[in-house]
């Protein structure tokens, strides 16, 4: 099985060498595992600040992804400040987060989120679309309403809850595994109809019902991440503060590989 080990690093280090620093801690142990014998995959992915994805992108070996913290909503025009998919994708961008909370509170709606992601897919990157702020359920369906299910399962989702981002109070695991059946099954439901129709030539999609991956965020530190892993239509982790730990991410990874 494959799993996402998705470190966002926000607004830190705020050192350029710290940050040089701590890439070379990650490419100490990314890729080094015995691949032939681990039981699953775990892809590494650095989401650095804007101004340290050149650095992440140069020095960081293969087995990292490189990706983004936002992305702006539009492909071009007089917007200062802002970054577009195409320059992403241009530098080699593989992942955008997409949907933040933090981003949320800023001021990035539904509509925005939505036109974020329809950006980063039209460059061929795959959008972390981040629910939880308010109502992971009207979030997702927000998102799977307004795609194909090509163009789902071309996303990743991460239950990321604005009471357990950055907050030291993890969320249960029960109540993750109970987020992550839900949202699930809430895809399903959306694209089974037309899946159904297709298959007996009624028109719809004859593309099978999207199974994008689902991580959790919130609070994933090395004493509670094995709980998380219990979940088994769980596929990794968005981490924050412990992402600035190169040994907590090894231990996070390694534990993956080896479950």
């Amino acid at each position: 099985m494959k799993y996402y080990v998705v470190c966002n690093w926000k607004m830190s280090p705020t050192v350029f060498v710290k940050a040089k620093g701590l890439l070379a801690s990650y490419n100490k142990f990314a890729g080094k595992g015995k691949k032939e014998r681990a039981r699953n995959i775990a892809e590494l992915v650095v989401c650095a600040p804007f101004l340290y994805m050149q650095m992440v992108r140069d020095f960081r070996t293969r087995a990292i992804g490189l990706g983004a913290q936002d992305v702006f909503w539009r492909d071009k025009g007089p917007y200062t400040g802002q970054v577009s998919a195409k320059m992403l994708s241009e530098f080699g961008t593989e992942y955008v987060l997409v949907g933040h909370s933090e981003l949320r509170y800023l001021g990035d709606s539904d509509k925005i989120v939505i036109a974020k992601i329809r950006e980063t897919l039209k460059m061929d990157m795959t959008p972390i679309v981040c629910v939880g702020y308010r109502n992971y359920l009207k979030e997702t369906r927000n998102v799977i309403s307004n795609f194909s299910a090509d163009e789902v399962n071309r996303m990743i989702f991460a239950y990321e809850p604005l009471e357990a981002v950055g907050a030291g109070r993890p969320i249960s695991s029960e109540k993750v595994g109970h987020v992550v059946r839900s949202i699930k099954g809430m895809i399903f439901r959306r694209f089974r109809k037309k899946y159904l129709l297709g298959m007996v030539g009624l028109g719809g999609s004859t593309v099978q019902v999207p199974k994008p991956p689902i991580l959790y965020g919130g609070d994933v530190t090395t004493e509670n991440f094995k709980e998380y892993l219990e979940i088994s239509e769980l596929s990794g982790f968005v981490i924050g503060r412990e992402s600035m730990k190169p040994e907590s991410v090894e231990k996070i990874v390694r534990k993956i590989e080896s479950y």
